[in-house]
């Protein structure tokens, strides 16, 4: 899918997602906005859970916070898995939630860089933006924690695959 494509894919589902929003806003004006937003945050929990995030973003130290990243690479490269919590300095800050959502289903950074393969590309896994929207809505919601993670390699394996 060229980037055209898919950026005004993302932009339809993003518009879609905030009328599907309003309209639950309207229809629970009593409840307040934030009853959409955490509806999204919930969605995007499941979304997490089902796409195994955590086997690559979960420290296996419980008291390092939910999805603040890996310190050992992935099994068979030099790829850590990131601190995807909205910490300033070692996660993803205050990102956008589109601009999340658009790293996620294009495996790419927040700089527009690719990230190493063991990042899948979700777009290609089956993944629409408005799962991809409501996963980054949930990572905006983590508790921020400082968990630097090592610089990722995109060589596969070890020094000496030659890879």
């Amino acid at each position: 899918m060229s980037r055209r494509l898919w950026l005004a894919a993302l932009a339809v589902a993003t518009v879609t997602g905030c009328r599907a929003r309003n309209q639950s806003e309207d229809a629970v004006d009593a409840g307040g906005p934030d009853v959409a937003l955490e509806s999204s945050a919930g969605q995007g929990y499941l979304a997490v859970q089902a796409r195994h995030c955590a086997q690559c973003h979960q420290s296996p130290d419980p008291a390092a916070g939910v999805l603040s990243g890996q310190d050992t690479p992935v099994p068979g490269t030099q790829a850590y898995g990131s601190n995807l919590t909205p910490d300033p300095d070692t996660g993803l800050d205050l990102q956008d939630a589109g601009v999340i959502a658009a790293s996620i289903l294009q495996a790419t950074a927040l700089d527009g860089g690719f990230l190493c393969p063991a990042m899948p590309a979700y777009l290609d896994a089956g993944m629409g933006p408005a799962e991809a929207l409501d996963i980054a809505v949930y990572l905006q919601g983590l508790t921020p924690v400082w968990h630097p993670v090592p610089s990722s390699s995109c060589a596969a394996g070890s020094a000496g695959d030659g890879g």
